[in-house]
């Protein structure tokens, strides 16, 4: 996260989040691994919680946690808002562009071949790799 400029990173292997006294304007969850109450512990009094969710095709699994951040919006000075990406053409593209002029670096764990899928996935499902995991598909596999 420092090579990508963060100025404040938390190692969750080691601290969390809710350690130490630090507050922050901004805090950005993706998934849903912690309610909005307890992440707003860590914001300050004017702070922005955005969580997102993917493009809300979970059946209850979000549902619960943006609807808590509305609703507990409208009585503190937080705001606490849901992001819903959607996978589009034209947002692809333009992810693209971002990366090939370099205004855009993706940050990769680990490659696998196709042939070690089963790999990327146990890697994924421990929920520890430090960036995205990909599988790689060649004409000779």
């Amino acid at each position: 996260m420092r090579r990508l400029g963060a100025d404040h990173v938390i190692d969750y292997t080691t601290a969390g989040i809710f350690d130490g006294s630090a507050r922050y304007d901004l805090a950005f969850q993706l998934g849903g691994t912690y309610s909005p109450a307890a992440i707003r512990k860590v914001l300050t009094p004017h702070g922005t919680l955005i969580q997102s969710y993917g493009d809300g095709n979970r059946w209850v699994g979000p549902i619960g946690n943006m609807i808590k951040a509305a609703v507990l919006s409208l009585f503190v000075g937080q705001t606490l808002k849901a992001f819903n990406a959607k996978e589009t053409t034209e947002a692809l593209d333009e992810i693209t562009e971002l990366i090939e002029a370099g205004h855009l670096t993706p940050v990769i764990d680990r490659t696998y071949p196709l042939a070690e899928g089963a790999q990327a996935i146990q890697l994924v499902e421990q929920g520890r790799p430090a960036g995205k995991v990909t599988v790689t598909i060649t004409s000779d596999q």
